[in-house]
């Protein structure tokens, strides 16, 4: 009885993030944001099929070294699919006409700000992951709805609170980043974790990291004239 209980939960989400993502789809047609959310599901399903090899990646590294590096590694071919709907400063983005040395001198301006940032991101994520313990599911969405608000999601729902309904869409971002690293070190993990609510502090603390970050990157954005004063 419980464990058909214990799949109830995340049924739902993947229904609701199915019914969520291809409305949204369907609503705004064949945009560069269309594209960049099709290819983001696509990363994530490939990661799910080879999970067996990735999560044995890097085994040499400490389990914190490897959480850090992967889900870095992992953020930084999202923010690839993302060049071309939303990168860091709107002046680099990949559009049709964007030759191919050009795109990835953006690419690579684009990493050079969001790397060092992710690398942060990650190791506060990692310093609850080591000291509280999460059920998979509940690491998957918490996680992934802290970056979500922190990444600017906070104040996209505030101001427009309906599109709450449409929450896993962004979320997906953040599964495709963060699913593989937990999956690579859980079993490194001290068992004796506590399940306690203070796990649940790594919502306002992955949110903060986020705004600390993302207001430094936009400051240095404006000095050198990437990011509009």
């Amino acid at each position: 009885m419980d464990e058909p209980r214990r799949r109830i939960g995340p049924a739902l989400y993947v229904v609701w993030a199915t019914v969520a993502i291809g409305l949204s789809i369907a609503v705004a047609g064949r945009t560069a944001e269309s594209v960049t959310r099709l290819l983001v599901i696509a990363f994530l399903f490939g990661q799910l099929a080879f999970r067996g090899t990735l999560v044995k990646a890097l085994q040499g590294l400490s389990p914190r070294m490897r959480f850090v590096v992967l889900g870095t590694l992992l953020a930084a071919v999202v923010e690839g699919f993302h060049m071309i709907s939303k990168p860091v400063f709107a002046p680099l983005r990949i559009g049709p006409d964007t030759g191919a040395a050009q795109a990835l001198k953006f690419y690579a301006l684009d990493l050079l700000f969001t790397v060092p940032a992710y690398l942060v991101i990650f190791s506060v994520i990692f310093f609850f992951v080591s000291r509280y313990r999460y059920g998979t599911w509940t690491y998957y969405v918490l996680m992934a709805l802290a970056q979500t608000l922190g990444d600017g999601g906070v104040f996209f729902f505030a101001n427009a609170p309906t599109l709450l309904l449409f929450l896993p869409y962004p979320m997906t971002n953040y599964h495709a980043i963060n699913v593989i690293p937990f999956l690579a070190v859980r079993g490194d993990l001290a068992p004796g974790r506590p399940a306690t609510a203070r796990a649940w502090l790594a919502v306002p603390a992955v949110i903060g990291t986020y705004l600390v970050c993302g207001a430094i990157i936009k400051a240095i954005g404006r000095w050198v004239g990437l990011e509009a004063g």
